[in-house]
């Protein structure tokens, strides 16, 4: 019987990728991606302790997951010219190579909507696939790739979580949108480890097919 499918993404690069999200994904032999993004400087500078670095990203793809492009400073694309945009996308490709990094071919639009600007931009570039927030089903095979559509998953409420695996079918698969396991730095997308844990659990006890965004296209 042909297993549902859900496909993890975790936003930001936040520290708690590496020390609770990877390891545990691992152990349960899960697939995800990881959507980088820096911010800017002054930002980033008062919240290094927190922000994952090029090592401990390199660190994550050495594991076996899939790193993504998330942009340099997590601009809304929407109101960017086309050269801002390539800038923003070519940065963030350049700090990954330099780490050592394969060249993403995943990406994931700041914030969530859909800019449709910047699909002939990420085409040049050659990226497969851009993922959105839109929340509904992803239709393999019917889908525009550069429009995906995900759940974001986060705060207290399981619901969130239970009423997206729901949707999943053996045709259609669910995308779920993850930022830190914990986030002290974006307290309002935070996830607590432990409940994480349940989801993650929950899928292994009902033989869901737990992949990258890379390995599902």
């Amino acid at each position: 019987m042909k297993k549902k499918t859900v496909v993890l993404t975790f936003d930001d690069a936040v520290i708690s990728h590496l020390e609770n999200v990877a390891p545990l994904l691992k152990e349960l032999g899960f697939g995800a991606t990881f959507f980088i993004c820096r911010f800017n400087d002054d930002w980033r500078a008062a919240h290094s302790r927190e922000l994952l670095t090029a090592s401990q990203i390199a660190q994550i793809a050495r594991m076996g997951f899939e790193i993504g492009n998330h942009t340099w400073n997590h601009p809304d694309l929407r109101k960017l010219g086309p050269e801002q945009i390539a800038e923003e996308i070519q940065r963030l490709d350049d700090f990954l190579t330099d780490a050592g990094i394969p060249k993403p071919v995943s990406f994931a639009y700041p914030g969530g909507p859909f800019a449709e600007n910047a699909v002939g931009i990420l085409r040049q570039k050659g990226f497969l696939a851009a993922r959105t927030t839109e929340l509904r089903p992803f239709r393999p095979g019917k889908e525009d790739v550069m429009r995906l559509p995900a759940w974001p998953i986060q705060g207290e409420d399981p619901g969130l979580f239970r009423n997206a695996v729901a949707q999943a079918t053996e045709e259609d698969a669910i995308i779920l949108v993850f930022h830190g396991v914990p986030d002290r730095v974006h307290p309002w997308v935070h996830t607590d480890f432990a409940r994480f844990r349940e989801y993650m659990t929950h899928l292994k006890d009902n033989d869901f097919r737990v992949l990258s965004l890379r390995d599902a296209l």
